[in-house]
């Protein structure tokens, strides 16, 4: 199979692939670990009542456990397709279909602000600026990354699917000769600090082993920008192989290692 050449993925970019088919992007993202959530009430506060902002919420996998523990919650998505979707699947929250960067948000509003897998997208210095300057005195800020891989730890299936989707696709948020973006505690905790003003930042990797059939698996890669910003017609092909990967040479079951980076940090 002849791989496409790898070459940047843009930020522009990123900000537009996922909504083209929003149920089969929902289809393949696996739920964030409970722990992520114990932290969200135990050291932020989230809570019954509390204003939260959640920057790029997707089909709404994070913000319905926001809406269920009974947050007023704003959700800033730049992607249409996404934006339209939550708006039906979730009317009780407000969507604005904008980037953070250009978003109007009022200063100290929000007691809580959030972002899940999803702030890579956005410039770093312009939007944790405004975060900073949005959220109330004592506000709380959590961002977290869930990798579909663990680095460091051996994945016959990943490198399996590697030697599929050809050379991997370098992020223009990546940067060189440093961990991936999501796991660069050192530069994560430094930016939080830096630009969005943020104290009693700390940090915390969870590692699970999530146990996939072959049609999850397929959907779990149908999900990723790597695959999605390829032609339709050289999608199917991918994901059928992928899919046929792990129905023949691992009896339709497929272990895979993720780990989830959650990075939490306060307005004095």
């Amino acid at each position: 199979m002849t791989a496409q050449p790898s070459h940047v993925l843009q930020r522009d970019e990123g900000r537009v692939l996922f909504g083209i088919d929003p149920a089969a992007y929902e289809a393949g993202r696996p739920e964030y670990p409970d722990r992520v959530y114990d932290v969200l009430a135990d050291r932020c506060g989230l809570g019954p009542g509390s204003m939260t902002l959640e920057i790029g919420p997707g089909t709404g996998l994070v913000t319905r456990r926001l809406v269920a523990v009974g947050a007023s919650v704003t959700a800033v998505e730049p992607d249409p397709g996404l934006a339209g979707y939550l708006s039906k699947v979730l009317p009780s929250v407000t969507v604005r279909r904008e980037t953070l960067e250009e978003a109007f948000l009022p200063a100290q509003t929000f007691d809580v602000a959030v972002a899940a897998t999803s702030f890579h997208w956005v410039d770093q210095r312009a939007g944790l600026t405004k975060l900073g300057e949005c959220l109330k005195p004592g506000g709380w800020f959590a961002c977290w990354w869930t990798l579909f891989r663990d680095p460091g730890r051996p994945d016959p299936f990943a490198e399996a699917v590697e030697q599929i989707l050809g050379p991997g696709t370098r992020g223009a948020f990546d940067e060189p000769d440093r961990p991936p973006f999501q796991l660069d505690e050192e530069h994560r905790v430094r930016d939080l600090a830096r630009w969005a003003g943020l104290i009693d930042v700390e940090t915390e990797q969870m590692r699970s082993t999530r146990t996939l059939s072959a049609q999850q698996a397929k959907a779990l890669y149908a999900s990723m920008a790597t695959v999605l910003r390829r032609p339709p017609i050289e999608q199917d092909r991918l994901l059928d192989a992928i899919e046929q990967l792990a129905a023949k040479r691992y009896g339709g079951v497929v272990d895979r290692r993720f780990v989830t980076a959650l990075y939490t940090g306060r307005r004095p």
